[in-house]
């Protein structure tokens, strides 16, 4: 039983870790001067990086970037950029 739940949970650690199915994601929030501000929300695999891609994020607390306070609520699928080239 022990070496089950071992298996497990090493396959549940390094499936983050798979170029195929996870992507760096931040919120493309723009400021009051027209400027993009990116919020880095991590990586994001399978179903939960489908999920923000189709559905939105919403960030728990607000996030200072450099002079930017990027509230805390619900940015949604429009503003959500994971890794450079993927299509979201």
């Amino acid at each position: 039983m022990k070496k089950v739940l071992i298996v497990v949970a090493a396959g549940v650690l390094f499936s983050c870790t798979n170029d195929d199915g996870c992507h760096e994601c931040h919120i493309a929030w723009v400021n009051s001067q027209n400027q993009e501000v990116e919020v880095e929300i991590g990586e994001k695999c399978g179903t939960e990086l489908s999920e923000i891609e189709s559905e939105g994020y919403t960030l728990t607390s607000a996030v200072v970037v450099g002079m930017d306070t990027v509230n805390a609520g619900y940015y949604p699928a429009s503003l959500i950029h994971c890794e450079e080239h993927h299509d979201n």
